[in-house]
């Protein structure tokens, strides 16, 4: 109990040490306006950060097993499909709270996450990042032509969590917990060993770490967090169609962390948030919303290639320092 203690007194004090950083307080101020929204009563706007808000796990969960355990994935999108499915489909077939069908459905996330692992860790390089999207091919065509849990069609109908604004809190406590977590895992013990890994997978082997166990576990974890997402997004949307195993939502994954900065997982959130805007003010353009799209994406990433997050980071506090020093 003593020991319990000092640990919470040892988590409040990092935290005041951090929030009073330039970055902490960043944050803090920014998480502050973001929950002032629904204030607002404004339904659009909250409906578009909803949605940014579960990308945003999303793309953190690619960052976590792209970006620290170094391993690229192009089938993101399956963990999100799995998810979101049989979260449906515990909340529409069976009844259970929709809490419940959330880690039901990121427990089953877990479960593929491994199918799916298993056999790719045996490849490297490209070819995991061809293997992992042939597997989200292939569910995706089963999901596709089969005639289970809705065949084309899907699951929809499902039961509202409420207004908007309360969808709003929900997701934003789920994505500031999950960040918070995944954050906590790469400044643990656990996340030294997976960036070691990273780095030189050779070497860690040599160390005495089993290499493709901690893989596998890198794998469940970012698996997890993608279901969770995907669980949210159905809920969100009260219905889910094979659409969501599309590559496309892979790629979305990947796009996102780009843009706000990889091995960062905060940056994803950044990139979700000006993904989902960019697409939303575009949308009146019809054909032409993708080619500005790609285009304003090819010179972020050119121009910002440690992503946007950092380098803003890094302009405010010059600005901040140089305000404070007059």
């Amino acid at each position: 109990m003593m020991g319990l203690q000092v640990d919470m007194q040892s988590l409040i004090g990092r935290f005041m040490v951090w929030a009073k950083t330039f970055r902490g307080s960043i944050t803090l101020l920014s998480l502050f306006g973001l929950l002032l929204v629904p204030v607002t009563g404004n339904v659009y706007l909250s409906t578009i950060i909803v949605t940014a808000m579960i990308y945003s796990i999303f793309a953190a969960s690619w960052d976590f097993l792209a970006g620290f355990a170094g391993q690229v994935s192009f089938g993101h999108a399956a963990f999100f499909g799995i998810s979101a499915y049989f979260t449906a489909a515990f909340v529409e077939f069976v009844g259970v709270h929709w809490i419940v069908a959330l880690f039901i459905g990121g427990g089953y996330a877990i479960i593929f996450s491994l199918l799916i692992g298993i056999p790719c860790l045996r490849l490297k390089g490209p070819y995991l990042a061809l293997g992992t999207l042939a597997f989200s091919l292939i569910i995706w065509n089963l999901f596709l032509t089969g005639t289970w849990l809705g065949g084309t069609e899907g699951i929809s109908g499902l039961p509202r969590l409420g207004n908007i604004f309360v969808v709003f809190y929900i997701v934003a406590s789920f994505m500031v917990a999950s960040l918070i977590i995944m954050r906590a895992i790469v400044d643990s013990r656990l996340g030294t060993i997976l960036k070691a890994i990273r780095d030189d997978e050779t070497c860690a082997d040599a160390s005495g770490i089993n290499t493709t166990t901690y893989k596998l576990i890198a794998f469940m974890i970012s698996g997890f967090f993608a279901g969770i997402a995907g669980g949210l997004f159905a809920l969100h949307l009260t219905a889910v169609n094979p659409a969501v195993y599309q590559t496309l939502y892979s790629f979305y994954a990947i796009i996102m962390a780009a843009i706000g900065g990889m091995v960062t997982i905060y940056g994803s959130v950044i990139g979700a948030f000006l993904f989902t805007v960019l697409s939303e003010l575009l949308r009146p353009l019809a054909a032409a919303s993708l080619l500005i799209f790609a285009t304003i994406l090819i010179l972020i990433i050119r121009f910002a290639e440690e992503g946007v997050m950092n380098p803003v980071l890094e302009r405010l506090q010059d600005v901040w320092d140089l305000i404070r020093r007059r």
